[in-house]
């Protein structure tokens, strides 16, 4: 596969969703598939290790100061996460296919634009 999919891009936005707003819950809700997506694992400080029960896998990764370098177990590939909590924003990139994604967060409200379709996805916490 050569693209982010749906369901990672979902949970990129669930982890900067949850590095800014500090929120605990563990689904996202995904408005462009009309659908909730269950989570489990944990934002420990810069460990993070998210398991998708949909695919059977994790994004696992780590990082500091709005810096993270995660990996898409599922599908081999490194992303680079950038955030920046107090302006609610956040940036990165799939490193194998250099697509960039950007975003902010409103409270629960997640908006992340992906360069690679040219669209918004709205999903919350």
């Amino acid at each position: 596969m050569s693209r982010v999919d749906a369901r990672t891009r979902a949970v990129v936005a669930c982890i900067a969703g949850r590095l800014i707003t500090g929120s605990a819950g563990w689904a996202i809700h995904d408005k462009d598939r009309k659908r909730r997506i269950p989570l489990d694992g944990w934002i420990d400080g810069g460990n993070i290790r998210i398991y998708r029960h949909a695919r059977h896998g994790y994004i696992s990764g780590m990082g500091a100061d709005g810096h993270y370098v995660l990996f898409d177990h599922p599908s081999d590939r490194g992303l680079t996460l950038e955030v920046n909590a107090e302006e609610r924003m956040f940036s990165g990139a799939d490193q194998q296919t250099s697509y960039h994604f950007f975003g902010d967060v409103a409270e629960r409200a997640i908006r992340l634009y992906d360069y690679q379709d040219m669209r918004w996805h709205l999903y919350t916490l």
